[in-house]
């Protein structure tokens, strides 16, 4: 029955996306191929295979190297990093969302790296008091705009933070947004030896976040927990609110060990 299914719709089947997915294949045996490679593999001409090379570079699905050869790009583990998280991560901390929502009464996110200068969120519980942030799941930022992109970013290797600083844009969506280089990297510092980040309007007057990294056992960052709101209210409770995110990511994080 399903070797009959598979059979009936090779007609619909579009052979020039098709070849590109095998492309794609490739890689899994592969770290970088050239035009060569990949043409004697696939057994299409090489300018078929320079098109499809290009498309899926402009599309961030690849990345051109300076020795001419191709490797899998940003947007595949961007993909596959949603996909895990829809998947695995998102049911075992919305629990943990509940929990921070309930004892802060202000909005909770859970947030990953989309790609290697964004953050997009996921996941939320929104809070309870009638003026209350509810930002939409699927919206992305650059990642120091907002502090649990700056909780993930402070666990990432020196090499991902010198290479962010270098392809990042700074905007001033703020007064108070981080203007260059070298304040991000003094941040990243910071937040690293405290624990925990800290949006103090950077992102939008009136509105004051705090972020917390979820690592994994290795102490690699897997996304970040944050809590939101009126600066007014979460100036005032700071100290409890980061108090509350801590706690449920620690709890969190001896779930998952």
């Amino acid at each position: 029955m399903s070797m009959e299914g598979n059979d009936n719709n090779q007609k619909y089947v579009l052979s020039s996306l098709d070849n590109a997915l095998s492309i794609l294949n490739l890689f899994f045996d592969k770290d970088e191929m050239s035009v060569s490679d990949i043409s004697a593999r696939m057994g299409i001409n090489r300018s078929t295979v320079f098109r499809m090379l290009v498309t899926l570079e402009r599309r961030g699905f690849l990345t051109k190297k300076e020795n001419a050869k191709y490797r899998l790009g940003g947007k595949i583990f961007s993909l596959g990093q949603v996909a895990y998280s829809r998947m695995e991560l998102i049911p075992l901390v919305h629990p943990y969302l509940e929990r921070i929502t309930e004892q802060t009464k202000e909005t909770s996110h859970l947030v990953i790296m989309d790609d290697a200068n964004h953050i997009v969120f996921i996941d939320k519980v929104v809070g309870t008091l009638s003026l209350k942030m509810d930002t939409p799941e699927g919206l992305r930022l650059n990642a120091h705009l907002s502090a649990a992109g700056k909780a993930i970013l402070a666990y990432k290797p020196q090499s991902f933070l010198e290479q962010y600083t270098e392809t990042a844009d700074f905007p001033f969506s703020t007064e108070k947004s981080i203007k260059n280089a070298e304040e991000f990297i003094r941040q990243m510092k910071q937040i690293k030896e405290q624990g925990y980040a800290v949006d103090d309007e950077e992102s939008e007057i009136g509105l004051t976040c705090y972020g917390v990294p979820v690592l994994d056992t290795s102490g690699q960052p897997i996304g970040a927990v944050s809590s939101s709101g009126p600066t007014s209210r979460m100036t005032v409770n700071r100290e409890k609110y980061i108090a509350v995110l801590r706690s449920n990511v620690k709890l969190l994080s001896e779930s998952m060990e």
